[in-house]
């Protein structure tokens, strides 16, 4: 279990879709516990709302986008940060090279929720805080012959097209709190 304050980023392309339900869900299987979720966008959007497709997908998994705004990453807004997630390599690069966070510790959301299912078990001794399981995920990431993949953007596609998106970003979601931080993490959708 994770003792310790943490602070987690999702990024993805406009931070009116995929980032603000993937922090959205990660926020609740944690609860209680110390952790700071955020989630911001690599296109500036002037604090635009969550697209209405969004909102009608995120309700199915009991979750209210409607008041969301979109918060663009800036220079070093993610330095510091412990974990930063994006969906596709871009979200990732920018995660780097604007929001300053370590590339060590940014990871696509489907190649993290692989390495962790999968590369990690069991945790090393010590590996009690998301540092050292951060850490360890990332000298495992490229030990599998799975390569990393996108979560495609659901942008300008059906209801039926963010509601797939939705459930694949709710089942990583679910084994990243799962595995990083012992949290339930049952899948909602």
């Amino acid at each position: 279990m994770v003792s310790r304050a943490a602070r987690i980023a999702f990024i993805c392309t406009a931070n009116r879709a995929r980032s603000p339900f993937a922090a959205a869900i990660l926020r609740r299987s944690l609860g209680v516990l110390p952790v700071v979720v955020e989630s911001y966008g690599i296109l500036e959007q002037g604090g635009a709302p969550a697209l209405p497709g969004a909102v009608r997908a995120a309700s199915t998994f009991g979750i209210d986008l409607s008041e969301h705004s979109a918060r663009a990453l800036h220079t070093g807004d993610l330095a510091g940060v412990q974990l930063a997630i994006g969906f596709e390599p871009a979200h990732v690069a920018a995660a780097v090279a604007t929001g300053g966070a370590s590339a060590d510790r940014v990871f696509l959301l489907a190649e993290l929720a692989d390495v962790v299912e999968l590369d990690v078990l069991p945790w090393p001794p010590g590996s009690d805080d998301l540092e050292s399981r951060v850490a360890h995920a990332n000298a495992r990431r490229f030990a599998g012959a799975r390569l990393p993949r996108a979560v495609a953007d659901p942008v300008g596609g059906s209801d039926e097209r963010f509601q797939q998106t939705y459930a694949d970003i709710d089942r990583m979601v679910a084994i990243i709190a799962m595995r990083l931080f012992g949290a339930s993490g049952a899948p909602t959708g």
